[in-house]
């Protein structure tokens, strides 16, 4: 967010334009879409909403930017302000991760050994240093196939690491919320009680 940038509170800071995530990985935040959990019109600020593209092909554009943030970094508004109370500040309305060409079925396949996360717990996400840690269960991998559930393990890395180290996206974007993501495989991450 742009009112992180502004602050200097960002591992992002100083990056627009550069690669920040491997080049399968486009993110876009859409106020605009049809019947989205987080469309709207209008922003917090009363000006029109509109598409921006965050990332692009793993190079940051832009980050999203209310009338504040944007001035502060000399930028224009993205039309992202959202209220919270008194309070206006940037805010993402449907975030999503383009789908790829892979189906999850051959992304699964394809993984000699890992985990196939289905949901993940508690907050664990530093975002000055891009540090993350969460707890998470899913399924084992060998060989390509589901080999036993897996619970109360933790996985971690950095997101600027894990980013980079997408390897392929799946084309089965499914929306349950507001972020939208398809499958999608992290080459490497550090797993912990499992």
């Amino acid at each position: 967010m742009g009112s992180a940038l502004w602050r200097r509170s960002s591992y992002l800071l100083d990056r627009i334009g550069t690669a920040v995530a491997s080049p399968l990985v486009t993110f876009t935040d859409d106020p605009r879409r049809p019947a989205g959990f987080g469309s709207r019109l209008f922003d917090g600020e009363g000006l029109p909403s509109r598409e921006n593209r965050v990332v692009e092909n793993g190079i940051y554009l832009t980050p999203l930017l209310d009338c504040t943030s944007a001035r502060k970094l000399g930028m224009n508004t993205t039309g992202s302000a959202q209220r919270h109370g008194a309070m206006i500040s940037p805010s993402i309305s449907n975030f999503i991760m383009s789908s790829g060409e892979s189906m999850p079925e051959s992304i699964i396949s394809g993984t000699q050994r890992g985990l196939y996360v289905t949901s993940l717990m508690g907050f664990g996400f530093n975002p000055v240093t891009g540090d993350f840690s969460r707890g998470a269960s899913g399924f084992w991998i060998e060989d390509g196939e589901f080999t036993h559930p897996v619970s109360e393990v933790t996985i971690s890395s950095n997101l600027d690491t894990m980013l980079k180290n997408v390897d392929a996206v799946g084309s089965d974007a499914e929306i349950r919320s507001s972020v939208i993501a398809p499958t999608f495989r992290i080459s490497s991450m550090t797993i912990a009680g499992c």
